[in-house]
């Protein structure tokens, strides 16, 4: 009897698995309090209030923002997004090295049967290296060699060819670190100008620190996404600036209350609005209203229908509205890009201002450039073979993206209109016809317009997508006509 495989030959293939999409709901805290439990985390998640003050202490800062956070309503669980702690950490000390980076001259070398130059580590006294012969020398990692024989006998450093460079470190670590060439001034002929060891990078050694804010921030986004950051730890206004610039950099927002008039006017909320830093959300008049604000936006779920929302005229919970903000100074806030929580007719409201780009319209365009990029990723991934470098494969892809750009229709992101700026690309009248249609518009150029150097290294063509967000009405004229 023959096997049934003969005939038919079954084999299962499972989709590989897919890339969750990054959670714009989490709001990450960063605070310098200790936590009161033994071996806590980098980073902390909770999904609710009472464990942040079980492990930090109910009378902590920290416990009281998480307070403010979960008391909103929706707040970031409505997104499915969590609150995450995190704590800045000391950088450790480095060791102090000198990089033969010079233009160092085999031909000179090798003339070189004696050569000799100094070295101090640690700012002791000079050792000199001699003997060293380069006449057998042909290239520059022929000379290394040399150099790393020589300095064997030297003690307290490390000597590694680093990307095509000799580096020679110190053993030791802190500011007192360091390694320094010189001229040689023992019995031979002195080598460094051959090395050109006046263009070498020489790097002092640095002690134990503090991160600097923007350091924590690169650790813990680089460990975790968040789309939003609130920072406790007292910062000067450039630490501030430096922070706010490097989240600008990523798809994340931060949070700052400020309580004078002077921060708005001279300090963050100018220098951030001059910056033109608009993921940075400057809000007077606390930082517990700073918190409350971040906690209702990043409740967005893109995720629903109809689910986008502007901050203007919301109403937060546990914070007190400003009652001695009045037009002049709500003009001054405006002007400067700060958004503020005040009375209107009496009624606490969240007030926005598009100075510094609408803290709503930040986050939405946030979360639509992180689902295009899962969305690409998982096109591409999920494939048991592949996705053709043909017009096929480029519509599969197109497809993916345009997913993204349905649901962006859905949740009330992006919506039929008029373009209303001249650029365009594509075919003109199919990308306005598009627009006003569904409100968006994606083109790829042509599979047969590729370089032959893109198609080699299996690249697509440039995708481009242009969408038209729905805004937002914040007021309202109205003129009544009588008649008797």
């Amino acid at each position: 009897m023959i096997s049934i495989n003969n005939v038919v030959n079954v084999s299962l293939s499972s989709v590989s698995a897919s890339l969750s999409e990054y959670n714009v709901g989490n709001l990450m805290i960063v605070t310098d309090e200790t936590p009161t439990i033994l071996n806590p985390s980098d980073i902390m998640i909770y999904a609710d209030s009472s464990s942040v003050a079980s492990d930090f202490g109910a009378g902590s800062n920290v416990s009281e923002q998480a307070n403010i956070v979960f008391a909103q309503s929706p707040n970031i669980l409505a997104s499915g997004g969590r609150l995450l702690v995190g704590r800045p950490k000391n950088v450790s000390a480095t060791a102090g090295y000198e990089a033969l980076t010079g233009d160092i001259s085999v031909e000179t070398l090798k003339l070189i049967s004696d050569g000799c130059i100094d070295i101090s580590v640690d700012g002791g006294a000079s050792s000199q290296i001699e003997n060293l012969d380069f006449t057998s020398a042909e290239t520059k990692e022929d000379v290394y060699d040399v150099l790393i024989s020589g300095l064997v006998g030297v003690s307290g450093i490390t000597s590694v060819v680093k990307e095509g460079i000799l580096v020679i470190t110190s053993m030791t670590t802190g500011a007192s670190s360091s390694v320094v060439l010189s001229a040689g001034t023992g019995t031979g002929t002195d080598i460094s100008s051959a090395l050109d060891i006046a263009n070498d990078q020489q790097v002092v050694g640095t002690d134990t620190r503090p991160e600097t804010a923007t350091e924590t921030f690169a650790r813990l986004f680089g460990s975790t996404y968040f789309g939003g950051l609130v920072y406790l730890p007292t910062l000067t206004d450039s630490e501030f600036i430096d922070l706010a610039k490097a989240v600008q950099t990523k798809n994340c927002m931060v949070f700052k209350g400020v309580s004078s008039i002077e921060d708005v006017t001279s300090g963050v909320g100018y220098l951030v609005k001059a910056q033109s830093l608009s993921h940075t959300r400057i809000i007077y008049s606390s930082q517990d209203i700073a918190t409350a604000y971040a906690s209702v936006l990043l409740a967005t779920n893109f995720r629903g229908s109809s689910t986008a929302k502007t901050m203007h005229l919301k109403t937060l919970s546990g914070v007190e509205a400003d009652d001695s903000i009045t037009d002049s100074v709500l003009s001054v806030l405006s002007s400067n890009g700060v958004d503020s929580y005040l009375y209107v007719a009496g009624l606490p409201k969240v007030w926005t201002t598009s100075a510094n780009t609408y803290s709503d319209e930040v986050l939405n365009q946030i979360w639509f450039a992180n689902s295009i990029e899962v969305a690409g990723f998982n096109c591409l991934s999920q494939t048991n073979t592949k996705i053709p470098q043909t017009e096929y494969g480029m519509s599969l892809l197109k497809s993916a993206y345009e997913t993204v750009c349905q649901q962006a229709v859905v949740n009330g992101v992006i919506g039929a209109g008029k373009w209303s700026i001249s650029q365009t690309f594509g075919d003109p009248s199919v990308f306005k016809s598009s627009i006003s249609s569904y409100g968006y518009y994606i083109y790829s150029a042509p599979i047969s317009s590729q370089s032959q150097s893109d198609r080699e290294d299996r690249k697509a063509p440039l995708v481009q997508i242009a969408i038209k967000l729905t805004g937002a009405i914040h007021s309202t004229d109205v003129i009544i006509l009588v008649n008797r």
